[in-house]
């Protein structure tokens, strides 16, 4: 079967040091799990209790109502967390605990969605609760020690959170936050003092250097500050990451020494990838002067840094990713303009699935920032996931008008349109895109691939096969194109032999893609080989239940392997399937239920070598 998609490829640098996370996983509901909640929403989708109603939205949210009720607001607020609607679910939660104030499992969970959401101010109240129950093994304390930071009152949060006693926090969180409270007090001594306690480890150097950097930079020790920068550029600058670039180049350009802040930069600016990102710094470097606000102007801002560097390991680590969410959002929290965090923070939104949640700390970066294009070109990516096309379509408009030769935009562009099923327009957006990059680029054969898909939609088959020849030169042979490619010739009856050649080749590949197990099992059904076919349907049924083609070809090997019973239900069922149901013969398939197959088109495989491959292809272990 063919299959086609292209994604965004986009990235940011960062810290990439492990750190052992705890294994808790802190958005695990901990009340009482005796209650079992079944939604049932009605055809206009309500769900009525005598309790509490919730009203299912057609953008996929959901509203409570009438939760004014212990009982009810905790079942709106189990329901709301079950679904990841945190905001609702802590809203909630908070009228439980104002109902039953005693249960320390409610307000632990409240102050730990509303940390993760980034409101910090809101969530001290839950946080100090659980402190003052003896709980100081919980994020509790850390919540506490951020809100007293952000007001200022720097010895008082460096006592919150020392309660923390667990090794991350002792080797690495601790020191962190104990030398930026230092730095607020003025108290450059203790700062570096508080960050030498940090565990010696090679991976965690470039990190102490750029906290002593930024700590003698605030403290205004600038020379301390240039041999910290100096330290990262000249023996560690393969951990530079685009934060560390934006703000040693800023130093030396506020520092009166802007040729060495253009050297920098020239070092890590390859116009690739991160091209646009780059741009931003080097727009800086010309506009930035020795008056100009260091980036790193406030000690919470400086906090806010290593919030966001932790957060990052936690990310890195097994069962990290709810700290790092909460990390991440404190980050922004102290440091609203901070973008990269609310970039961090939307990818981990997306990780768990979060989309929409993503997308509204995306729109949160601004038109001035350098992560703007980034922040916008995934906004549109999560639409175009999300099957929001028209907004996808309307917001990279949007984006062209800034970027009118980006390859990847137009590319991009054409995907939503194929989506669309809008191919004509598809068409012109990637034959737009190839002639705006560089054609001997290897890295541009996705949009020839996606290009030769259009066609082949279009039915214009002799251009879809020059583009699939093109995108498998470039690609050196990708198992998605010489699968593709087989299998239309499969489908016209041609070229038989090295179909069937560049199948087995891709199956040994990607012998877990259910489309490339599809394409296998529709080889041995066009030879007559049933059994076989059936084997290889099968498991690509299993793999993709939802895709219709694939469950129409099954049921077609069913009836010609005299299972018959089996193949009316597989055609059935195709028909109720959406993915790829737009190339479907729905008309053929419903003859087929009420006739069945009366003959099969076969072909035959003479080459030897082939014959062989096909005769003992097997199917792989179930991973």
């Amino acid at each position: 079967m063919k299959k086609f998609m292209i994604r965004f490829l986009f990235a940011v640098g960062f810290v990439t040091i492990t750190v052992l996370a705890c294994s808790r996983n802190i958005f695990n509901f901990t009340g009482d799990e005796k209650v079992v909640v079944t939604p049932h929403f009605d055809k206009n989708g309500y769900w009525k209790t005598d309790n509490f109603t919730i009203k299912r939205n057609q953008d996929k949210t959901f509203s409570y109502y009438g939760t004014n009720s212990l009982y009810g607001a905790y079942l709106a607020a189990r329901v709301a967390h079950l679904r990841q609607d945190f905001d609702n679910a802590a809203e909630y939660y908070k009228i439980v605990i104002d109902k039953d104030a005693s249960n320390s499992n409610i307000n632990r969970t409240v102050y730990v969605i509303l940390s993760s959401l980034g409101q910090i101010k809101e969530a001290t109240p839950y946080a100090q609760k659980e402190i003052e129950l003896g709980n100081t093994e919980s994020i509790a304390p850390l919540i506490v020690a951020i809100k007293d930071f952000a007001d200022g009152k720097y010895a008082q949060s460096r006592e919150n959170i020392m309660l923390i006693k667990d090794k991350a926090h002792t080797t690495l969180i601790n020191p962190l936050f104990e030398a930026w409270a230092y730095a607020g007090e003025k108290n450059e001594e203790q700062a570096i003092a508080s960050i030498d306690k940090i565990e010696k480890d090679p991976a965690l150097e470039t990190m102490e250097l750029f906290h002593k950097g930024m700590i003698y930079d605030y403290l205004g020790n600038k020379e301390k500050a240039q041999e910290m920068f100096g330290d990262i550029v000249k023996n560690h600058y393969q951990s530079v990451t685009y934060r560390l670039l934006e703000v040693i180049t800023d130093f030396y350009v506020r520092n009166g020494d802007k040729d060495t802040a253009k050297k920098i930069f020239t070092r890590y600016n390859d116009n690739g990838l991160l091209s646009i990102l780059l741009d931003n710094i080097d727009h800086k470097i010309e506009t930035t002067h020795e008056n100009s606000p260091a980036i790193i102007d406030t000690p919470q801002k400086g906090l806010a840094e290593a919030l966001f560097n932790i957060g990052t390991i936690f990310r890195s680590s097994v069962g990290g990713t709810e700290f790092a969410q909460i990390y991440i959002a404190a980050a922004s929290y102290l440091n609203p303009d901070y973008d990269i965090s609310k970039i961090a923070l939307a990818n981990v939104l997306e990780e768990i699935g979060l989309l929409k949640e993503a997308n509204k700390y995306y729109q949160q970066v601004g038109k001035n920032s350098g992560s703007y294009f980034i922040a916008r070109a995934k906004i549109i990516e999560n639409l175009n996931t999300l099957k929001e096309y028209d907004e996808a379509e309307k917001q990279i408009k949007l984006l062209l008008e800034d970027y009118p030769d980006n390859t990847q935009l137009l590319s991009d562009l054409g995907t939503i349109y194929g989506n669309m099923n809008r191919h004509d327009e598809a068409v012109d957006y990637y034959l737009k895109a190839i002639q705006s990059a560089d054609t001997n680029d290897r890295e541009i054969w996705p949009i020839y691939y996606a290009l030769a898909v259009s066609y082949d939609k279009l039915n214009q088959k002799t251009k879809a096969e020059q583009n699939l020849q093109k995108a498998l030169l470039l690609s050196n042979q990708n198992p998605d194109v010489m699968n593709y490619l087989g299998y239309s010739w499969l489908e016209q009856g041609r070229n038989i032999e090295q179909a069937a050649k560049m199948i087995l080749e891709a199956y040994q590949k990607y012998p877990y893609e259910g489309h490339i197990i599809d394409s296998m099992g529709w080889i041995y059904f066009r030879l007559g080989m049933y059994t076989k076919a059936v084997e290889f349907l099968e498991q690509a049924a299993a793999m993709n239940p939802g895709n219709a083609v694939i469950n129409d070809h099954l049921g077609d090997a069913y009836w010609l392997a005299g299972r018959k019973n089996e193949a009316v239900f597989q055609w059935n069922h195709a028909l109720d399937l959406k993915e790829d149901a737009d190339t479907l013969d729905k008309q053929k398939i419903k003859d087929k239920i009420e006739n069945g197959i009366h003959s099969n088109i076969t072909f035959e495989v003479k080459n030897p070598e082939i014959l062989e491959l096909l005769q003992n292809a097997t199917l792989a272990d179930d991973k």
